[in-house]
């Protein structure tokens, strides 16, 4: 068989799980949420298309033979019953012509593309559909059980709230940022941050910039000499202190605020008596 030919029937073949996970990501992109430990490479996406489409072909070869002995028995019961041509099962058809590279008959051609039109609509239908959420939702693949934990309401599922919290530079290059646990945060009519309050934060003074790097090899080495090496840009932690009680900072004053939730138990084990408040 042709390299072109064995091409399009390996992804005639993996058609079903390949539609499948296209599917599959087309909804979790709309509405559900990108997991950072569940990351969908190449490898896994290959494995799981594999999977997905023999169990496919499987349910359709069955589909397929149950109709091919209810349309011969219906036949055998009334014989001036005309219900065209036998054909072969047309998965069992498909896998034969690939095998040994010989053209199926028109009949059987034609059985066999109805069947895997008929499997992936069955697939898209059952990826969009509220069986699969329920069948699959303690897996929680779409993401929406992480989001209620860790964005929603993560402090009340084992959850803190850490924020870094960047206020306006002095000078243009030094600033102070605050890391603490958030306690509260409001927002404006539009969703705008109005303030953010932080439960014993650490106070930091940093500093943007362009800072050097360490370069092992003589070719960047000798570029950096030669000024033509780029140097990353960034900031860069002066100090720390720890601040009590709660500090609140109003949206005028903040450049930036990043958030990531830490679990208790994680928190009790580096700090003891820091992540109860």
């Amino acid at each position: 068989m042709p390299l072109t030919l064995g091409f399009l029937a390996s992804v005639i073949l993996l058609l079903p799980g390949l539609v499948a996970l296209a599917a599959f990501n087309f909804r979790v992109g709309r509405a559900g949420a990108r997991r950072p430990e569940q990351q969908l490479t190449t490898i896994n996406a290959l494995v799981a298309a594999v999977i997905l489409s023999i169990m496919t072909h499987y349910l359709g070869y069955l589909v397929a033979a149950g109709a091919t002995d209810a349309a011969i028995a219906i036949h055998d019961a009334f014989p001036k019953l005309d219900l065209g041509p036998a054909v072969r099962n047309p998965v069992a058809a498909y896998y034969a012509a690939v095998t040994s590279g010989a053209a199926m008959p028109g009949p059987t051609a034609i059985a066999t593309a109805a069947l895997l039109a008929l499997e992936v609509f069955v697939v898209l239908a059952f990826v969009g559909s509220e069986t699969f959420d329920l069948l699959f939702e303690p897996l929680d693949w779409t993401g929406q059980g992480w989001v209620f934990q860790h964005i929603t309401r993560p402090a009340e599922n084992g959850y803190a709230p850490i924020g870094h919290v960047f206020t306006s530079t002095m000078s243009g290059v030094y600033g102070v940022a605050y890391k603490g646990i958030v306690i509260d945060a409001r927002q404006g009519a539009n969703g705008e941050l109005v303030s953010i309050a932080l439960a014993r934060p650490e106070r930091f003074l940093y500093e943007l910039g362009a800072f050097p790097i360490q370069t092992s090899r003589w070719f960047w080495r000798g570029k950096e000499e030669a000024g033509e090496l780029d140097r990353p840009t960034g900031f860069t932690l002066h100090g720390k202190e720890t601040v009590g009680g709660v500090v609140q900072l109003d949206a005028r004053v903040i450049t930036n605020v990043v958030v990531h939730s830490v679990s208790q138990s994680l928190l009790e084990e580096l700090a003891p008596g820091e992540a109860a408040l």
